[in-house]
């Protein structure tokens, strides 16, 4: 049986890079290695490498598809197979855009593993690089008794996981809707320990009081040093109430990304007066590109990352990178008028 084996190269630097990948033989299956992580979620089956990967697979046409993050451009490649011996390809991916080097970089803050997911350390150890995220925001949650695999990781900003340019944090999410409507739910990261109850009502039990309401859960994350985001768009009766009272930091659009787009609410926040800087994430596992662009004033850390987050130097994105500008102003600036002005608008 034919082996391919790859390797995913930056076609700056020449260094192999982590990356998704996708192989399709010629009878159409989805060949991976045996011990690979897989991406959980829509669309085409991926596994993740490290920068190289071997498989087996039959005789005849193979297609390729390699992604990392959004900033690379993804490369797909067609190759040969013969019916015997191995197939050595090296597949460069080529950067369309370098936001770090402007100082935005991205996060994604809303993630949980479930119940099923056997391997969650070398998932996180791998996600941060293969989607290319400066920082990576895995929660914990409370839904009955289910042992989800995402709640083993201790809270707090992540040492063993992390490294310079990738900061891995474990927050969490406190929820009181177990269906629509409710209180809502709401992440919170940069605890040093758990706000309880992570749940509340009949997301525990059919017996748990519908107590405290989610204004208290932000309280004391902020007592120590948390930061508070609005999930889900809005949803939640308690989302104007938290908005209006000063709770929130920032507010979460198109998590999960499976839903349908619902801005509505944090619009008709802005219409109120109420400016909460844009995030996102995509929910359960890494299913999508989903990411919050921060712009952060000086070296990259997760605080810097944070308090950029804030301020509101925020855009988010599943792809794409644009900006406009008004009089020099950028994503998440304020811009106080009256009346008519002329201004100086730029797109790019």
């Amino acid at each position: 049986m034919p082996r391919l084996k790859g390797i995913i190269r930056d076609s700056l630097s020449g260094v192999s890079v982590p990356a998704k990948v996708h192989v399709v033989d010629s009878g159409g299956r989805f060949v991976h290695p045996a011990n690979s992580i897989l991406k959980v979620g829509p669309g085409d089956p991926f596994f993740y490498c490290d920068g190289e990967f071997e498989v087996h697979l039959g005789r005849g046409a193979v297609d390729i598809v390699v992604e990392r993050g959004t900033e690379y451009t993804p490369l797909r490649h067609t190759l040969y197979a013969t019916a015997t011996g191995a197939v050595e390809v090296e597949l460069e991916l080529k950067r369309w855009i370098d936001l770090p080097e402007q100082r935005w970089y991205p996060g994604n803050t809303h993630i949980h593993y479930n119940e099923l997911e056997g391997r969650p350390e070398e998932r996180l150890r791998l996600e941060p690089e293969v989607n290319d995220l400066s920082v990576t925001a895995i929660s914990i949650l409370q839904r009955g008794q289910i042992p989800y695999a995402s709640n083993k990781f201790p809270i707090g900003f992540m040492t063993d996981f992390s490294t310079d340019h990738r900061q891995v944090d474990c927050g969490e999410e406190t929820r009181h809707n177990a269906h629509h409507g409710g209180y809502g739910h709401v992440m919170l990261l940069n605890l040093r320990n758990l706000v309880e109850p992570v749940s509340r009502g009949d997301l525990v039990s059919a017996f748990d009081p519908d107590y405290p309401p989610l204004c208290h859960a932000c309280d004391d994350a902020r007592t120590q040093g948390g930061i508070v985001i609005w999930c889900h768009n809005g949803n939640g009766m308690e989302a104007p109430v938290a908005a209006g009272l000063d709770k929130l930091d920032a507010f979460n659009l198109f998590d999960p990304c499976w839903k349908d787009l619902e801005y509505d609410i944090w619009y008709k926040l802005l219409n109120c007066g109420i400016g909460l800087p844009a995030s996102t994430g995509s929910d359960w596992y890494v299913c999508s590109n989903n990411r919050v662009y921060v712009q952060t004033e000086d070296q990259f850390t997760y605080q810097n990352w944070l308090e950029g987050l804030q301020a509101g130097r925020t855009f988010i994105t599943n792809g794409p990178a644009l900006w406009l500008d008004i009089d020099g102003q950028g994503p998440g600036a304020r811009i106080e008028t009256r009346g008519k002005v002329s201004a100086k608008v730029e797109w790019r």
